[in-house]
């Protein structure tokens, strides 16, 4: 099928079937051809075409296309909209579903970013279907992309954050009781919230040791640097602007852009600052190992009433659990499981064990609901790194 298509919606993958420009015009062999590189759309922008025909037969439509391996669950999932009550089902159940929403909102990032670093401007019609997949696992069960969202990569940290700051927000605004509206709106604010570290130099953004004060100075304009390429999106809502503009503003007024202090940054600024700290430092980057989310939670109830509003640590908190999903604990009878589900009693999660921690041996997988047993509990989190365990 042919279609016609805006130069900005180009991606890898497609198939040019007319570049809608004179031969002399373009620099590439032939009229016709696959997109494989994304510099070659860099190409493309820079001979001036504005409209691109492209054949969805030879290769990929516009993002909101429908993929046919996933769409007939997908479409399901989506008829759930019609009474605004998404079905609650387990973190294993929606675990098929939160996979094909994760992976596709990685791939969409990591286009837009590069789309962003070529001069392209962002469009909402191509965020939102990511954030309705996102949002609907959310709203099913919110432990199965929280737990996804615990596996990293240390050469894509800047796309993951952004993956994981938009699953973490969604969760939090949906523990919160807030609207299926605005836990969209968060959800693309915290998706979007870094673009502007496109404009920070490769040689920063990407340094494997501590930032000199001069460096550090040129990596806190990514903040300004993505308000005002968000100010360009048609259609953006404040609450997402104010995700990526304040989310590194601290309550007692020491964060930046601007320093502001306690209600001057908006609510969801003030969350916002909450998950970005718990997200990087449970991550682990070129530099340093992540620490176990367990560990971060003491630390943001350490900082409350000075980085962070401590009423919100504490929702925050509720939202992820004691033990947040994709942790991995030692239970009193010596197993050693991962943290699943979580129960309205946080003590006591659903959990899969798959170890003997005395053998030292894995064991066949058996989920627990902790809360249906008395006699077994969590003695302690452990550290994937020290038993060996992949995340």
């Amino acid at each position: 099928m042919l279609k016609k298509i805006k130069v900005n919606q180009l991606r890898k993958g497609m198939y040019i079937n007319d570049l809608k420009c004179g031969w002399l015009n373009h620099p590439f062999a032939l009229n016709r051809f696959k997109l494989e590189k994304q510099s070659d759309i860099g190409k493309i922008i820079a001979a001036g075409a504005k409209i691109i025909e492209i054949d969805t037969n030879k290769g990929l439509d516009v993002f909101v296309e429908k993929r046919i391996d996933e769409n007939k669950k997908l479409r399901q999932v989506v008829d759930q909209r019609t009474d605004n009550k998404p079905k609650k089902v387990t973190a294993l159940e929606e675990m098929s579903q939160a996979r094909i929403a994760f992976a596709q909102a990685g791939e969409f990032i990591a286009d837009m970013m590069a789309n962003v670093k070529m001069g392209q401007h962002i469009e909402l019609e191509q965020v939102n279907p990511v954030i309705n997949k996102l949002s609907l696992s959310i709203l099913r069960n919110p432990n199965a992309l929280l737990g996804l969202s615990r596996i990293r990569t240390m050469d894509v940290y800047t796309f993951e954050h952004s993956v994981s700051f938009s699953i973490l927000m969604m969760a939090f605004a949906k523990s919160m009781g807030l609207s299926e509206k605005i836990i969209c709106e968060v959800g693309i604010g915290g998706l979007l919230h870094d673009i502007g570290k496109t404009l920070t130099p490769d040689k920063i953004l990407n340094k494997p040791g501590k930032l000199t004060d001069d460096e550090f100075v040129i990596m806190k304009e990514h903040v300004v640097h993505s308000r005002k390429i968000l100010e360009k999106t048609n259609g953006l809502s404040q609450i997402s602007m104010d995700i990526a503009a304040q989310h590194h503003e601290k309550y007692d007024g020491n964060g930046y852009p601007l320093g502001l202090k306690g209600d001057q940054i908006s609510r969801y600024g003030q969350m916002s600052a909450i998950v970005d700290v718990y997200d990087a430092l449970t991550a682990d980057r070129c530099y340093h190992k992540g620490k176990e989310p367990s560990e971060v939670l003491k630390l943001l109830v350490k900082w409350s009433g000075a980085h962070f509003n401590p009423s919100l640590v504490r929702e925050f908190i509720q939202s992820v659990g004691i033990y947040p999903a994709g942790s991995l604990v030692m239970l009193s009878n010596q197993h050693l499981a991962k943290v699943i589900d979580i129960n309205e009693n946080m003590l006591k999660p659903v959990v899969e064990v798959f170890i003997n921690a005395k053998t030292r041996s894995y064991i066949p997988r058996k989920l627990i609901d902790l809360a249906q047993f008395d006699a077994i509990k969590i003695l302690k989190v452990e550290s994937y790194q020290k038993w060996n365990i992949e995340v």
